[in-house]
């Protein structure tokens, strides 16, 4: 493979995009339905260093060219290059401008209260997050970095902020509206989906 052709390759990060597309989003939706199931994103794109695999072929997947994207990556970043023309989507310079937010340092993240909250006579407005964490583990208790959904398992999420269950918590009086929550980790991802109740 000559470097032009290569590079093409690399920004539309996908070998079979159709098959690679149809997998991941199956993933998605298994996620969605099942809140706190560890899924494996089965397809690895090619994709800058700073997206795990699950997190790029989740882009490729859920992002097209009337996405309004934020992300905390430097603008400065080839992987800002990625979204733009990889994924073909829009880049915006603030989070409530966003429609999908793309976290890669979770220990930083805005509040969510800056991102677009979905009410309910508009649940479609709602901002989707992918925050990227050290490590997704099934936890047997629960404590700040976990969370209880129902009968699904108890998760550790490793690296997001002491605070972020708080404004879980916060939002949970919005139920069942606003925000849609991805965590990946490598090649697994799990999902929070604003019609989970916060559970003490």
């Amino acid at each position: 493979m000559n470097n032009a052709s290569a590079h093409h390759h690399w920004q539309y990060g996908l070998d079979d995009p159709a098959l690679g597309s149809q997998q991941t989003f199956r993933a998605i939706l298994r996620a969605m339905e099942h809140p706190g199931q560890i899924v494996t994103v089965r397809h690895d794109p090619i994709a800058p260093q700073e997206f795990y695999s699950a997190t790029a072929a989740a882009c490729l997947t859920l992002l097209d060219c009337e996405t309004p994207v934020w992300t905390d990556i430097d603008w400065e970043s080839p992987a800002i290059s990625w979204l733009l023309f990889g994924c073909d989507s829009n880049v915006v310079t603030e989070p409530c401008m966003a429609d999908f937010v793309l976290v890669t340092e979770p220990a930083g993240m805005p509040d969510l209260s800056f991102f677009k909250i979905a009410r309910c006579d508009d649940t479609e407005k709602a901002t989707t997050l992918i925050v990227q964490v050290d490590d997704i583990l099934p936890g047997p208790g629960y404590d700040s970095s976990n969370f209880p959904i129902g009968k699904s398992p108890r998760l550790e999420l490793k690296g997001i902020p002491d605070n972020f269950w708080e404004q879980w918590r916060q939002l949970s009086v919005l139920y069942p509206c606003g925000l849609d929550v991805f965590f990946t980790c490598e090649d697994v991802l799990t999902a929070l989906p604003k019609t989970v109740p916060f559970e003490n």
